[in-house]
């Protein structure tokens, strides 16, 4: 004996129309698909896309490098007037490399001349002597290493072109080692923007010690 179905009620009869699926909007699809695009991170895929090249990390690191120094020459334009403005700096750095190296040879020198005077004990020496023992060192030295300034000028000119090449590169090391630990190394884990103009200063120093150096040589 089959048992008999009960009709559906009224009630019943409108959740099942309201159950139906709803056929998406074409349109409204596609309006959604073009905000995605205008998105930064819908515009970078599609940037990737199009220009499989990109998809590269070294690709990647060589244009964001690339546009730093871009956008740091920029600035220097717009704020100077002279499109070059990099290169003249880098001209005048690069003249007193001498002076630079004869400075750093003087430092390293005074530290030296104070770990000597420790290594040989003459620090232990009874009274005023010892006390006395290791400044006189650092002080001897560093006197020494203050005149090395013209030794560096003749060895670079003896080097030459060798010397042209690698006086901007000496002018650059401070001032790049400067903005990669005060910069660089504490925005290494921000975000893309931030690790960007970060590289700008840095990107920027290199691009004119990189620029002037060949016309030195030519």
């Amino acid at each position: 004996m089959t048992a008999i179905e009960p009709e559906p009620t009224e009630f019943e009869e409108e959740l099942e129309v309201e159950s139906e699926p709803v056929a998406v909007d074409s349109k409204a699809a596609r309006r959604a698909r073009r905000r995605a695009m205008v998105r930064p991170a819908g515009v970078a895929e599609a940037v990737v896309e199009a220009v499989p090249l990109l998809a590269e990390p070294r690709t990647r690191k060589v244009l964001f490098s690339a546009s730093a120094a871009a956008a740091g020459h920029l600035v220097l334009w717009s704020v100077t007037g002279d499109p070059l403005y990099g290169v003249g700096l880098m001209a005048s750095a690069t003249v007193s490399v001498p002076q630079m190296t004869a400075t750093a040879i003087t430092v390293g020198a005074a530290v030296a001349g104070w770990k000597a005077v420790t290594l040989v004990h003459l620090h232990r020496l009874p009274g005023f002597l010892g006390i006395l023992a290791r400044p006189a060192g650092a002080i001897a030295a560093a006197m020494w290493g203050q005149g090395t300034a013209p030794v560096v000028r003749d060895v670079l000119a003896s080097a030459e072109p060798w010397g042209s090449l690698l006086s901007p590169l000496l002018a650059v090391a401070p001032t790049t080692a400067a903005c990669w630990f005060l910069l660089e190394r504490r925005a290494a884990q921000s975000s893309t923007l931030v690790r960007w103009l970060a590289r700008v200063p840095l990107a920027t120093v290199i691009a004119s010690a990189l620029l002037y150096a060949p016309g030195v040589v030519l």
